[in-house]
């Protein structure tokens, strides 16, 4: 059995054609860039494999050591979804878990502040050439 494919519908540019289905993934390509404010490294061939509110893993068309550069720069840098701190790190060679934790103010308020902390994990698959990257909240990590 054929898999369904939307833009296959019709030639022309309306719902259910190839160009809305390009569309659509453009959007969600957006949405993919961050993880409860927790950017996501853009990287070759990246890929959301699974996203809820608790957890998201993406993979890519990298080495571990490579990923590991793209997510440093991605949530310590100085940018609106940076500033994130790196803690308790348990990689060997690049996989493995960490921790990052970042203080923001609630309702623009700097005396009202709160703590986010999340769990990262890293795999690396070299015979494949790809690694994972999966974020986990507190919560469901240690359920």
């Amino acid at each position: 059995r054929r898999k369904s494919q939307p833009w296959r519908a019709t030639a022309h540019s309306g719902p259910g054609t190839r160009a809305e289905y390009v569309r659509r993934a453009t959007t969600m390509s957006e949405a993919a860039d961050s993880f409860k404010d927790i950017a996501v490294p853009e990287g070759s061939d990246r890929r959301e494999l699974y996203k809820s509110p608790y957890r998201a893993i993406y993979t890519y068309k990298m080495s571990a050591q490579e990923l590991d550069e793209k997510f440093r720069e991605a949530i310590t840098g100085d940018h609106q979804k940076g500033g994130w701190q790196i803690k308790n790190d348990e990689r060997v060679k690049y996989v493995g878990k960490l921790e990052v934790s970042k203080e923001v103010s609630e309702d623009g308020d700097p005396s009202n502040k709160k703590k986010l902390d999340y769990k990262v994990s890293f795999e690396d698959y070299p015979e494949a050439g790809m690694s994972a990257l999966k974020y986990y909240t507190i919560q469901s990590y240690t359920k």
